[in-house]
Formats: C-alpha cells, structure tokens, sequence
C-alpha cells in the first residue's frame, strides 16, 4: 500500500539518515530517558531558551493537555474551521464550549477568517484560541499579516494563544520571534512532518513559564523513550541533510500538483505543507478506486462535524506527496479512473 492518507513523509529520509537515527546503545533501556540534552537541541534548533521547551509525546498530547487546562469544563475555546480533526475531538472530549468560526474560499484559495476571528476575540472573551497554520487539512497559510493582528487581539483579550506549526519546516511561517513579547503565546511543533519520524512520537510546546508550570503538573514523567530521543538528536545533528531532502519533496508536491491540473474536474488547491488538498466530483468513489489499486488517501468529509467546514470540505481529497517513485503509479490509476 502507497501511504498517502495520514499526511506521512514515508520517503523523506534517505538510507543514510535512517541508519543514523538507528544508532544507539542498547545498554540505554536498562536506564529512564534523560531529556536535557534533546530540549537543548531542540531549543537551539527553535531559536529560544531550552526552559521554554517542554517535551511531548507528539504534539496531540500537547494539545490534549492545553485543552484540559485552559478550555475543559465549559470555558471557552475560538477555533477557526476546518481545522485537524485532532482540535475537535479533544476539545469535545474535555467538554469545552467551541465557538468555531468558518474559514471561506475565493476561487479556489482558501481565506482565513479574520475579520470575525477578530470580532469574537473582543466580543467572546475567550479563554484559548487555537490555530493550525499552515492548516490542515486546507494546506493554506495564515498570511503574517493577519497572525499579527490575532497576536495583538489575544493579549488585549486575555486569550491564550495557540499556534500549531506542525508543517513549519515546510512553510517557514512561525510566530516564534514574538515569542519573548508574546507571554500569551504558545508554539506547537513535531519532528512527524518536516523530519519525518512520525513513529517516534516526538513533539515539542514552546511557552512561558507560568504555562509551563501547568502543563508540567498534567503530563506524565518520561514520555517519549530513549530510541525515539536518540532518533530525534541524530537528525538535529543533521538538520542540513534533512533539509535538503525535504526540498526535494516540496519539488515533488509541485510537480505532482502540476500533473494534476491536467486531469479533467480536479480542483487543486495551493499548499505550503506536505500534501494537497484536492477537490473533484466523486471523491468517495475515486479514493475507494485508488484503494483497490493499493493507494490510500484520505476524504474531507470526515474531517470537521461543523457544516461551515462540511461544505468546503465536500468531496474531496487529501493527498500526500508521493515519491517520485510512486508518482507515475499513482497518477496512472487516477488517469485511468
């Protein structure tokens, strides 16, 4: 099966780094996992002070953890959609009271709600606004602009401020240089996406101190193991290699957007993460096609409960990039389809 429905980079890493994250001591289990010297990496490679790491198993338990402090029992939660489905499961589960609020579309560009997000900070007061940016699964940016202006919102609203750049490496957008300014702010990012090495589970909060604190009495000791430290150290050692190789997907998702465009009633969307967004007639049918054929990929129409979301995720595909080994097969079945 050609993996192409969980937003995973099966081809990201090369032969070479993959035998460098396989390197460790097998000694090391006899031991609990030592975090000081992955924060330290971590916060280097993020351009802030390693206290201001706190290190999760993924970024889903971080989110899970800010939504049970600051939006469980009722309080209030602004949550722009369609967003990761991630958001609205947890924020359910922990009974928050969810203003969603629609992101709309302008011939074929997905725009950010900004002007009502606005509107709803200053009016709603909430506790927590939470935003995926880029957003899957559109694969559109916030523009800067527009962050700015939440940024300034949510401190004059009192708002805790939660940006998940899960695909960074792939966008380059980050609110991370406002951080020190920002004591509001937290940063969500992982090592699943732009450093391919989702099985690890290696995510990673960026706040101040006060949410460290709290965030700190909620999750567990010792959540990611050693293998999955010793992996996440051998590719920040080796940011440059892994770079250039993300570079070569982002050539590829290109190159098999373009492809796309040429079949007849597919609707791309731009992207700046590692899939594309795809909307076409028959989207149920084609992927349960693509299936048959060994190709998953994933429909929207799962992925928001909120009809405003529905609507603009109505037959469609998401689909990750291919390897360019896998790309002619790929789009052979869906010329054939």
């Amino acid at each position: 099966m050609i993996p192409l429905d969980r937003n995973e980079n099966y081809w990201l890493l090369d032969d070479e780094l993959l035998s460098a994250c396989k390197q460790y001591g097998t000694d090391a289990l006899a031991t609990y996992p030592h975090y000081d010297q992955l924060r330290s990496a971590l916060a280097s490679y993020a351009g802030v002070d390693a206290s201001s790491i706190i290190l999760t198993p993924g970024s889903d338990a971080a989110i899970q953890e800010l939504a049970r402090a600051y939006a469980g029992g009722g309080k209030k939660a602004l949550l722009p959609v369609p967003t990761f489905y991630g958001y609205e499961s947890v924020l359910e589960r922990v009974g928050a009271h969810v203003i969603p609020v629609a992101y709309g579309e302008e011939e074929g560009v997905f725009r950010f709600p900004i002007e009502e997000t606005c509107r709803l900070l200053t009016a709603e007061r909430p506790d927590v606004l939470f935003l995926c940016n880029p957003n899957n699964p559109l694969g559109s940016p916030i523009p800067d602009a527009d962050l700015e202006r939440l940024r300034v919102a949510t401190l004059e609203s009192e708002t805790l401020l939660v940006v998940d750049e899960a695909y960074y490496e792939y966008s380059g957008r980050t609110l991370i240089d406002t951080f020190n300014d920002s004591p509001n702010l937290v940063i969500l990012r992982t090592m699943s996406k732009g450093f391919g090495i989702p099985g690890a589970r290696i995510g990673y909060c960026i706040a101040h101190a006060e949410v460290k604190e709290i965030l700190g009495k909620l999750m567990l000791p010792w959540p990611v193991a050693h293998t999955s430290v010793f992996a996440a150290l051998a590719l920040l050692e080796r940011v440059a290699a892994v770079s250039a190789r993300r570079e070569e997907t982002i050539r590829e998702r290109e190159h098999f957007s373009d492809e796309l465009k040429k079949l007849p009633g597919f609707v791309v969307h731009p992207s700046e993460t590692n899939f594309l967004l795809i909307h076409v007639d028959d989207a149920a049918q084609i992927a349960a096609k693509l299936a048959s054929h060994g190709v998953a990929v994933a429909t929207g129409d799962w992925m928001s409960r909120y009809p405003e979301a529905k609507k603009l995720l109505d037959s469609t595909l998401r689909i990750a990039t291919p390897s360019p080994t896998d790309r002619e097969q790929v789009l052979d079945i869906l010329r054939n389809i």
